[in-house]
This record gives structure tokens, sequence and C-alpha cells, in this order.
């Protein structure tokens, strides 16, 4: 199944016209209107580890598994 399976987005259906001139040069007419066609997005689906992620959960699920480094503190001579 294309969806993320962190926030479920999936394939989406757009309605889309191309731009096509008409007798007055922008639009015209409605005999030379531009036909509409339906067209499906799909989004960017990436596989880590066995599952898939969008784009924009890849981000978060890589920074929430990465062991963040611990703050280095110089430590001050003892005297």
């Amino acid at each position: 199944m294309l969806a993320c399976n962190r926030c479920g987005k999936g394939k989406n259906i757009v309605a889309f016209s191309r731009h096509k001139k008409g007798s007055s040069g922008a639009g015209g007419t409605w005999a030379l209107r531009a036909p509409i066609h339906k067209r499906a997005q799909k989004p960017n689906l990436h596989i880590y580890k066995g599952k898939k992620y969008c784009t924009k959960c890849l981000r978060i699920v890589k920074t929430s598994v990465q062991p963040q480094k611990p703050s280095e503190q110089p430590q001050a001579a003892a005297a």
C-alpha cells in the first residue's frame, strides 16, 4: 500500500488543466476551453528499517532514533 506508516499520507487525486489559448489569446471562448484531466499525486516514500515513511516523517523518525551526544564540559583544574 502506498501510504506513510506514521502519518498515513497516501495517493491524492487532483484535477488540473493545461493552458490552451482561445481566440482572444488568453483563455478565450468556451469551444476552445482547456480540458480538465485527473491525475494522481503520489507521496515521496522511503523505506527505513522495513517501514515506509514520507520525507517529512523520515526526518522526524531519524532524529528521534539517533542517540543524543553527551555534552562535553571542560574539566576545571583541581588546585
